[in-house]
């Protein structure tokens, strides 16, 4: 379908779309209105810049007008769904004189073919000072569609629905309507740290806040080492690649050994896990006081697990002065779930294994702050401080593909308690192998999963190190500790002390 050349005003070569602010932006007041809108376009400019995208961008009437070239149509149309502070926004399909005759012609060029044996309706607005009457509009124009094209009107549940905007600049003619990501724009509502452990909880808690207009850096308590890293990492990636425009988020790695090994030795085993909660609280107070954020933000949800009943809930929050936000509290799992696939973060988030799950009895369901504190009364409070003050720091935006990959591949040496993998195809294997190693190829991956238990820590060795590095990779994206040893066998041999041996 096209349109009749001498009615359209918008260059042939651009697409302009219609953006609607979210609704709750329109009830503030004027001057608030106008930040919100002013940090909404900066975020836009910065992802489409990202992207690559010339645009030009202004406001009008409460709404926004993007122009970018034709051939990033499709491309702009994926990235506005997840821009926070739009309430929706509409591809114009044609901008027109305001005269009945051009918005009719243009019309029925445009619209007739769509709606043939259809329901249809035309909805015409205002906007701005009054240049043209919508009811004529709607009149007119619905009934030469309906004479031309046999088409039914429907006005309560039409099929198609032909929105026609009039306003001092001209007519703008769409039917599409998609809905935004609505909350608030991003960096509205202060800064706050979110404790994650890349699972499915501690995602949709941080895109929440995000989608409430919260600035947000990601603090780990790493109890797994880089394979653990890495896998949070990469769902932080993913989560603010496609949500966090114009946010400038880094992620705060702690090594959380010191600390829990503090816990099994001073602390009564029932209280490890609402112990070992209450350290992050306060590691995590420590990053926020640090980089002037005002909440902690956790993807605690009433009753999930046994540190999350209400009297546990007390007594871990009593472990910091700063206000603890938990936006996923009324959740079920399965609602959380289903939002971490709409979100992107569920593919990674279901091969995260369960690290802070710390006591081999059962943990204590229901505690009191005074009983919990008895036990930390001997650990020692430098630890957290030191925690935080030796962290590792992550500009997330500044994050490639091969930043999530390479570093978090390899081992230089051997863990105490690890298990050798030997990758060497069999016959490889048969002529050598490292005392007590297990053998799987990258044939056997399937069988590896099933047979090998997630709990501990795996050093893959091949001749070279280059079938270990691969299979090291689908070990840690099924959440295994895993990781290849550099420089394959001979670097292997060396540190087993096996230089003499001939293979």
């Amino acid at each position: 379908m096209t349109t009749a050349a001498t009615s359209i005003t918008l260059p042939a070569d651009t697409t302009r779309f219609l953006l609607r602010l979210s609704p709750e932006i329109l009830l503030k007041s004027q001057q608030v209105r106008r930040q919100f809108q002013e940090t909404l376009r900066r975020n836009l400019r910065t992802v489409l810049t990202r992207e690559g995208i010339d645009h030009t961008m202004r406001h009008y009437h409460g709404r926004m007008m993007l122009d970018v070239p034709r051939t990033m149509r499709a491309r702009t149309r994926d990235l506005l769904p997840k821009i926070f502070g739009l309430g929706s926004f509409s591809v114009i399909d044609a901008q027109v004189e305001n005269t009945m005759e051009a918005i009719t012609s243009t019309m029925v060029s445009l619209y007739a073919d769509a709606i043939r044996g259809k329901r249809f309706a035309v909805l015409a607005k205002r906007i701005g000072p009054r240049v043209i009457s919508t009811r004529e509009v709607q009149y007119i124009g619905g009934g030469m569609l309906k004479d031309l094209t046999g088409a039914t009107v429907d006005l309560d549940t039409p099929e198609v629905l032909i929105r026609v905007d009039i306003t001092e600049e001209g007519t703008y003619l769409f039917c599409d309507r998609v809905e935004g990501a609505g909350g608030l724009p991003a960096g509205t509502q202060g800064k706050v740290v979110s404790l994650v452990s890349g699972g499915f909880d501690s995602m949709v808690a941080s895109w929440q806040m995000m989608r409430r207009g919260a600035r947000m850096d990601f603090v780990l308590c790493n109890l797994a080492g880089a394979a653990a890293e890495r896998m949070v990492l990469q769902a932080v990636k993913v989560l603010c690649d496609l949500w966090a425009a114009g946010l400038q988020p880094r992620f705060h790695i702690i090594d959380f050994q010191p600390l829990l090994a503090d816990i099994r030795t001073h602390q009564k085993q029932s209280y490890w896990q609402i112990t070992l909660k209450r350290l992050m609280y306060r590691v995590a107070e420590g990053v926020a006081a640090d980089i002037h954020a005002g909440a902690i933000v956790t993807g605690e949800a009433l009753g999930q697990v046994s540190s999350q009943t209400l009297a546990n809930l007390v007594t871990i929050d009593a472990a910091t002065s700063m206000p603890v936000l938990r936006p996923l509290i009324g959740m079920d799992k399965k609602d959380i779930i289903t939002q971490a696939r709409y979100i992107g973060t569920a593919p990674i988030s279901e091969h995260v294994p369960e690290y802070c799950g710390i006591t081999p009895t059962k943990p204590a369901t229901s505690s009191t702050i005074e009983r919990v504190a008895r036990g930390e009364a001997n650990m020692d409070p430098a630890l957290v401080e030191a925690a935080v003050r030796d962290r590792k720091i992550i500009d997330v935006n500044g994050v490639t593909a091969a930043d999530l990959r390479t570093p978090y591949l390899w081992a230089d040496s051997l863990p105490e308690g690890a298990r050798l993998i030997d990758c060497q195809p069999p016959e490889f294997y048969r002529h050598w192998h490292a005392p007590g190693a297990l053998h799987y190829t990258v044939e056997d991956l399937k069988r590896l999963y099933k047979e090998v238990p997630k709990d501990g820590t795996y050093i893959l060795y091949c001749h070279r190190g280059v079938l270990s590095a691969v299979m090291a990779e689908h070990m840690q994206q099924r959440g295994y500790a895993a990781y290849a040893y550099r420089g394959g066998l001979s670097s292997l041999r060396t540190e087993l002390g096996l230089d003499g041996f001939e293979f």
